[in-house]
């Protein structure tokens, strides 16, 4: 799992660095520093940069595609054609095999392209179009066939029409498309008013609200032509995107390196002229000032992240109580399906994201070869006493839900917001478990000496503020239990 998030993670990460150079070369150094700063200070697109998604494989061969689409000062006519041949292929590519919906941006990157007689559509567009579909075709129609095993009826989880009732082969973005675009079936997995990406997404994953307020439309000024060879695309991908009822920020992540670069534009062009005046100056510490802000609230956002995920510390503390109480025989265990969305992986059910001492080590070496794990999710088999009894283990987040006799052994919290603290009460920062709580309950927790860590120290106590400033309140963060480790009593 380490290896497999690491090497995403540096993928995303080279592919950004990819834009960047290019930005350098056509923009200019202040440009690609500004953009640096605009991208590493969100949130989004940095905390999702390494999860195993085909939204995530799609966003570094698309930036890798922009990066490719950006102006090349002292290149040949003949090379730049080149070097747009080579966009519109990776895109045609990531669309065939990763996310149809870049096809899309490709339509609007492509007719920009002509309109500006950047390209050639039957020397240039046709042939790398072609290309990129291809080989993409070949590839999705092999390795994606091979590993859904369309081949086999009694496996097979999905076809495409026509295709897979020839060949036995399936195209799963083509399946997808006519599922979620042509069927109109996409709303099944809810539905959003048409404006969210435009009032929700974009924000929300730019981030600096200055972006959007102070940035964008200096680039619109001091850059128009610039502005809307990177805007029209990208806007013009949402707006058309926007017709489908089910929608989620990832399926816009795509256009956030080409409006962030709009913003790193406007910037730039404030911050060339902070000497000419008070009010360019006062915007350059505005934007500056922002960025800071946004990578304070960025860190904020990723550390709050962090602890929504209470399935997968469970499954971690479970670990530790195989090592205490052992397993005789085969036990099963029960993941409900809120424990299984929160970071209960089969990376953590074969083993644990934990260091264990040598006898611990041994002692779990022996349990998890007799542990088996459940995700039943049919309500039928949940409401039905007869299904209990042939489990032993429950990780839950619905105590009430689990019908026969069991004795709760741990417990995980989770986030749940903010709240005022009174004086005296304990601001957790971290996950804490049943027996820390009912120590707290009773009065038994002892003063805690502030954290040596410091943003845990901030969170807990501002570095002294809340007993000299504020008489022992706080405003912190709000945990409560969210999922209980329950054994069964015979």
């Amino acid at each position: 799992m380490y290896l497999v998030r690491g090497v995403l993670g540096l993928l995303t990460a080279l592919s950004l660095i990819l834009y960047t150079r290019a930005i350098r070369r056509a923009y200019g150094r202040t440009t690609a520093v500004f953009y640096t700063l605009l991208q590493i200070s969100q949130f989004h697109l940095p905390y999702y940069a390494s999860r195993p998604l085909p939204n995530t494989f799609a966003l570094i061969l698309s930036t890798t595609a922009l990066s490719f689409l950006l102006p090349r000062p002292g290149f040949t006519p003949k090379q730049r054609r080149g070097t747009y041949k080579l966009g519109i292929y990776i895109l045609t590519f990531t669309a065939v095999v990763f996310r149809s919906e870049l096809a899309i941006l490709l339509f609007f990157v492509v007719l920009q392209l002509l309109l500006t007689r950047r390209v050639s559509l039957f020397r240039d567009v046709i042939p790398a179009g072609i290309a990129g579909g291809s080989v993409g075709l070949a590839i999705t129609l092999t390795v994606d066939s091979y590993f859904w095993q369309s081949h086999n009826p009694e496996v097979r989880h999905f076809t495409t029409p026509f295709l897979t009732e020839k060949t036995g082969l399936i195209w799963p973005e083509l399946s997808g498309f006519l599922y979620n675009a042509i069927e109109n079936k996409s709303s099944e997995w809810g539905v959003s008013v048409w404006h969210y990406y435009f009032s929700s997404s974009l924000p929300k994953l730019l981030l600096n609200p200055s972006v959007l307020l102070v940035s964008l439309p200096f680039c619109l000024y001091g850059f128009s032509q610039t502005a809307k060879e990177l805007l029209i695309p990208a806007l013009g991908y949402v707006a058309v995107y926007s017709y489908l009822p089910h929608k989620e920020w990832r399926f816009v992540v795509y256009i956030i390196p080409a409006l962030t670069l709009c913003g790193a534009l406007g910037n730039a062009w404030i911050w060339n002229r902070r000497t000419k005046n008070a009010i360019y100056a006062l915007l350059a510490m505005g934007t500056c000032g922002s960025i800071v802000l946004a990578a304070l609230g960025g860190m904020g956002m990723m550390l709050i992240s962090s602890w929504n995920y209470p399935g997968g510390d469970a499954v971690t503390k479970l670990h530790h109580v195989f090592t205490k109480e052992g397993v005789s025989g085969v036990e099963t265990v029960h993941l409900d399906t809120f424990v299984c969305m929160t970071g209960a992986t089969r990376f953590l059910q074969e083993r644990p994201l934990i260091s264990l001492s040598a006898t611990e080590n041994d002692k779990w070496n022996t349990a998890i070869k007799g542990v088996v794990f459940d995700k039943t999710e049919n309500e039928d088999d949940l409401l039905s006493a007869k299904f209990w009894e042939d489990i032993d283990w429950a990780v839950t987040s619905d105590v009430s839900r689990v019908i026969g006799k069991w004795r709760i052994v741990d417990s995980v919290v989770g986030w749940k917001g903010v709240k005022i603290y009174k004086p005296g009460e304990v601001v957790h920062v971290g996950a804490i478990g049943i027996g820390e709580k009912e120590a707290e309950e009773l009065g038994l927790v002892k003063e805690m000496e502030p954290s040596t860590v410091w943003w845990k120290r901030a969170l807990e106590d501002g570095y002294g503020l809340r007993e000299n400033i504020f008489k022992g309140y706080w405003v912190g963060v709000r945990i409560e239990e969210m999922v209980w480790i329950l054994k069964k009593e015979t």
